[in-house]
């Protein structure tokens, strides 16, 4: 053959689910149970369980979502979805630079070796949903490019001290914020193939939640008054430039049937069930008002 057919992996979640639930309790805390690690920082044992849940539901994506079909759409929700999708493809694209410079960071930060395979991935999952959004952006007809204007997000979520800290808590707000858009943008005024991606992509950011959960609450332990504060600004800025941001794009949202405000909120709300299971309340982490349009 003189080009490359894609294959259909075979289905591994069988394969998966049949040894979690295996009556072989000696190949379960064979696989399940991490090496003795007397220093580690946080519970490798829910890592790594949640490492082989992610490794079992690694997708394809050229034999996952149809991408053949054309997408009849009119020229103003066309033109909207484009520029949606290039804020989410920016900002994928960022979470995968960021995740592949912090990973040996946090697993140095938190000593635990089950971070790396986690992390692993999870970074994968973004490698795979850059793809799929820059294949997406090729089927509305625009041009794949790196919108600079956010990249200051990327800077806020990973630079400075308390890198890793502060890095975990900006994507504890970053995945509920893709997982709220990509909840709502599914049900939208949006063409099958965007709904499709809309799924897939939503399902991968629950389960990057679920490894924050198990993590932060550790984290938040150990962090001192001066790391409590520096994580609150940051979290502060990334909250208010975000919300500053979807202001701006709040009549375009409405065309498409996106309630801008409705989401935000929904944000908010998720970022404050999470710090309170966490053991801290609002006070800990004030959030900035959501304002309505700027005209």
């Amino acid at each position: 053959m003189d080009q490359l057919t894609p294959q259909t992996p075979p289905k591994r979640e069988g394969l998966t689910a049949s040894f979690l639930m295996s009556d072989n309790p000696a190949l379960q805390d064979l696989m399940l149970r991490p090496s003795i690690n007397d220093s580690a920082r946080v519970n490798e044992q829910k890592i790594r369980r949640l490492y082989l849940q992610a490794s079992s539901q690694q997708w394809f994506a050229p034999t996952k979502i149809n991408f053949e079909p054309n997408i009849q759409v009119d020229e103003e929700t066309r033109r909207i979805w484009i520029r949606f999708v290039t804020i989410f493809y920016t900002l994928e694209k960022m979470g995968l630079n960021v995740i592949a410079n912090m990973m040996p960071k946090a697993s140095s930060k938190l000593k635990s070796d089950e971070i790396s395979y986690y992390l692993s991935a999870q970074c994968f999952d973004e490698s795979r949903h850059v793809f799929v959004l820059e294949n997406y952006l090729k089927k509305l007809g625009a041009p794949v490019k790196y919108d600079y204007k956010y990249h200051v997000l990327g800077q806020a979520a990973s630079m400075g001290f308390y890198r890793v800290e502060n890095w975990l808590f900006s994507t504890l707000f970053s995945e509920n914020f893709a997982h709220a858009f990509l909840r709502r943008a599914k049900v939208a005024n949006i063409d099958p193939l965007g709904a499709e991606i809309c799924k897939s992509l939503q399902a991968d950011e629950s389960r990057h939640l679920h490894f924050l959960h198990i993590v932060l609450p550790d984290i938040m332990d150990r962090l001192n008054l001066f790391g409590r504060t520096y994580v609150k600004s940051a979290q502060f800025f990334i909250m208010k430039f975000t919300e500053i941001v979807s202001r701006s794009l709040e009549n375009d949202a409405r065309f498409v049937g996106l309630d801008r405000r409705a989401m935000m909120e929904e944000v908010f709300e998720n970022i404050e069930r999470a710090y309170e299971s966490f053991g801290v309340t609002r006070s800990f982490l004030p959030f900035p008002k959501i304002s309505s349009t700027v005209n």
